[in-house]
């Protein structure tokens, strides 16, 4: 069996700095997916990716070019860099083993070949943070007007249909990166990926980080089971990242014999503006997301388990929090340090005073019903 992997020397790393302490810690990884090898990763390099030929073939193709934008969007999305393979041996041989002058640069169009691909840049790099879908966030009552705003630019901009399947029912206006990255977190994800410029006015419910999507392919979306491939402009190729299901169709879920919907997996897909002035979101929103869903299915525990790589998730409530008695609860807003939008405050103070005021005219109605009422 014939494994690829990439790697990066860990002396070329820069530390990540501490999250704030209500981050959660990321669980450990699965065991590699490797062959049998000898000992420990060495401690010279840091395995980033990891996968059977065979299976890294089912996005890459033939050539070099996907393990090249992998490598550039986990170490360096907007800068130089260049990766190395060795002519001779295996992964094996050379799991173990420093680089040496035999090792060459690939290049665009060269065919891909097991083994280990190294990835250098001149200076030091700082590796691409992790969002593992643990919980699933929602939206509950102060943050229902940015959440509406979102949902009603997606759907003037995408034309009210999904922009995969141009579905007209059943849509979902998904969050591109997740709300429980908060506003800091989403503007970090943009700067890295599409530079301080795209970054300018992003917040969690920020149209240019969202689609419109037929309600099945937001699921996939939302955990990082369905990635959209940059080619071109606003051209993307689908990828599907189901752990289980490798022939799901179009419409997010397997064929069905009477309909003929076509595979989701490698289905092209040009977005486009239908209405307003909020753009599509850019490539490097799309390279973010589909970096997520490259990690969870080939991302090495040793990877996986670099201190801090996980983003800070703020407080948003959970599905796993809320009951029919709590749907109605405050947005968790850590003391006011992350509001999901700019008058949260204001409109929560404003709906605590309306709660007051009911409560007292709720009172007082009691109060003139009971001296209704004769004693017996």
């Amino acid at each position: 069996m014939e494994f690829v992997y990439i790697r990066v020397r860990q002396a070329r790393i820069l530390p990540i700095p501490t999250p704030p302490p209500a981050a959660n810690p990321l669980p450990a990884g699965p065991p590699p997916a490797g062959p049998p090898l000898t000992g420990p990763p060495p401690a010279d390099h840091l395995y980033l990716i990891e996968g059977r030929l065979e299976d890294v073939m089912r996005y890459a193709g033939q050539t070099v070019d996907w393990l090249i934008r992998v490598a550039h969007l986990i170490c360096e999305p907007l800068g130089a860099g260049r990766l190395y393979t060795h002519p001779t041996g295996t992964a094996s041989d050379w799991y173990h083993l420093d680089r040496t002058p035999i090792w060459h640069q690939v290049n665009p169009g060269d065919l891909l070949l097991p083994g280990i691909y190294e990835f250098e840049l001149t200076g030091l790099l700082l590796l691409s943070k992790i969002s593992e879908r643990d919980l699933h966030s929602v939206t509950t009552a102060g943050a229902q007007s940015s959440s509406t705003m979102f949902r009603e630019l997606l759907h003037l901009r995408d034309g009210s249909q999904c922009v995969v399947t141009e579905a007209v029912t059943s849509l979902i206006a998904s969050h591109l990166i997740p709300k429980r990255l908060g506003s800091d977190g989403a503007r970090d994800v943009v700067t890295r990926f599409s530079g301080a410029q795209a970054a300018l006015g992003i917040y969690s419910f920020a149209p240019k980080i969202g689609i419109l999507l037929w309600s099945p392919l937001d699921t996939l979306v939302d955990h990082f089971h369905l990635g959209f491939y940059h080619e071109m402009g606003d051209t993307y190729t689908l990828h599907n990242f189901h752990p289980t299901i490798r022939t799901l169709s179009v419409l997010g879920s397997q064929p069905i014999p009477i309909l003929t919907a076509p595979p989701l997996h490698l289905h092209s897909v040009t977005l486009s503006v239908h209405g307003g002035d909020i753009p599509v979101p850019a490539p490097g929103v799309f390279d973010w997301h589909y970096l997520q869903c490259v990690i969870g299915m080939f991302g090495t525990p040793q990877y996986k388990n670099v201190p801090n790589i996980r983003f800070f998730v703020y407080p948003f409530k959970t599905a796993d929090d809320l009951n029919d008695e709590s749907m109605d609860d405050e947005y968790m807003d850590n003391n006011g340090i992350e509001p999901p939008h700019p008058t949260y405050n204001f409109d929560k103070y404003r709906r605590q005073l309306g709660e007051r005021q009911m409560a007292l005219e709720r009172d007082e109605a009691v109060a003139r019903w009971s001296s209704g009422v004769q004693s017996g």
